[in-house]
């Protein structure tokens, strides 16, 4: 069985990196030039939350569910929350929107959109939400590969590495995937996603990222209650290359965001600065 993100759409670890990237596509927008905005694991784009997998979990309760109703958010929350609230015009929670209708609504005319989803009914229903639009590519292909559509036609844009981490080898992965897209893609903003639930394991990882990729870097992370092996309470997006424009907003609304989601004690959130030569 493949990783169904159904599940788990709208949890604390999708709200954190949809605002996230919300904000980086936004920064990117800051200039008139156009950009690319390439994802590896695009899933369906939408997610229903009264779907009997969503409520099985109800993950979401403790995500977006407690910030619906909020106001008086930093300017990147708010920005996602009215994408959020556009899905849902009847004013119920009822829809989740993924990376893809994120980026799309991020996307000016002159912008484009390559996504990649390798489960076939999926990426049918990835399609179907992309209603054709032709600044969108739907490649069924293992994410990974899209290291050879590198560098854009743009010459500017977005990576968003989100892989479900159901491979043993998926920190592997990702870090050969990063090394790579680096390679044909050296200007380009790199946001990886990570689950922190074996710390031993996690930790490694970024040591050899900021170890192998020696480009500016920020290292954002949420943990909503102490950490604990094998559970996911804490997330983090590495952002190679992030976007001066910004990281102001991120810091902003992760400092917001952090009571709101929290689920116990030892919550809180961290912002490493990665610069070329430190290790």
């Amino acid at each position: 069985m493949h990783y169904q993100h159904r599940y788990h759409a709208g949890n604390f670890a999708d709200v954190f990196k949809h605002v996230l990237l919300l904000a980086l596509l936004r920064a990117l927008s800051a200039k008139d030039k156009p950009w690319c905005y390439l994802d590896t694991h695009a899933g369906a784009a939408e997610y229903d939350l009264s779907d009997e997998a969503a409520l099985r979990t109800g993950e979401f309760a403790d995500g977006v569910a407690r910030l619906w109703a909020a106001d008086g958010a930093p300017p990147a929350v708010a920005d996602w929350l009215a994408v959020v609230r556009a899905r849902n015009p009847d004013g119920a929670l009822r829809r989740y929107p993924g990376s893809p209708l994120l980026a799309l609504t991020a996307a000016r005319a002159k912008d484009r959109l390559l996504l990649c989803e390798r489960v076939p009914a999926v990426a049918e229903q990835l399609r179907g939400k992309m209603l054709a639009d032709p600044r969108v590519h739907v490649h069924r292909r293992d994410g990974y590969e899209l290291a050879s559509l590198l560098p854009p036609a743009e010459k500017r844009g977005l990576v968003l590495v989100d892989p479900p981490f159901e491979r043993v080898d998926e920190f592997d992965a990702c870090a050969a995937f990063v090394a790579e897209g680096l390679r044909r893609f050296a200007g380009g903003v790199f946001a990886v996603w990570y689950p922190f639930k074996q710390r031993y394991a996690t930790e490694r990882w970024l040591r050899r990222m900021r170890r192998e990729t020696a480009r500016e870097a920020l290292n954002l992370q949420l943990c909503v209650s102490h950490a604990a092996d094998g559970e996911m309470r804490a997330c983090g997006l590495l952002v190679i290359n992030p976007p001066y424009a910004a990281q102001a907003p991120i810091a902003e609304a992760l400092a917001w965001l952090t009571p709101r989601l929290a689920q116990g004690e030892g919550a809180g959130h961290a912002a490493q600065r990665w610069s070329v030569g430190t290790s």
